[in-house]
């Protein structure tokens, strides 16, 4: 079970990183001729609406009845759909940061720095200090022994 869905996951999250960009929802196609010009409710134990059908009994328009449960999935997959592209976009957009950010600091970390802030003149200027410190620290001691000791009189 923990394998599938680390699966899952990893597919899912590895699509936006594709760079192009979401299917294009494809148009509307143009009208029938003689198809009906509204949607027409036709409910369980009622009669066929008016405007549905000629006193003949014929049909007056032409249309595809879609049970209720069908139409409520092909909507909920048009909103679907429609979430999936939002989505796609809002993590191009964080790729395309991510990218810009990660170029901006391979370029500052490319160009040359400032003498003072090489890593080789920090070395030599640590080891001046040290050298300033044991003279300082060498004469301080050397200076206390002395006027201790009496070797100034």
């Amino acid at each position: 079970m923990t394998r599938t869905v680390i699966v899952t996951v990893g597919l899912l999250a590895s699509t936006p990183a594709m760079g192009s960009e979401p299917l294009i929802r494809p148009k509307a196609p143009a009208p029938v001729s003689g198809q009906c010009d509204r949607n027409i409710p036709i409910s369980e134990g009622r009669p066929f609406p008016r405007g549905l059908q000629l006193h003949s009994g014929a049909a007056a328009c032409s249309a595809v009845v879609v049970p209720l449960s069908d139409y409520a999935d092909l909507l909920a997959t048009e909103k679907w759909g429609e979430a999936v592209a939002a989505r796609y976009k809002l993590d191009v957009a964080q790729l395309e940061q991510e990218r810009d950010w990660y170029k901006t600091k391979l370029e500052s970390e490319l160009k040359p720095k400032p003498w003072l802030e090489r890593p080789s003149t920090q070395r030599w200027f640590g080891r001046l200090e040290t050298l300033v410190t044991v003279g300082v620290v060498a004469v301080g001691l050397g200076a206390a022994y002395q006027y201790g000791s009496g070797g100034f009189r």
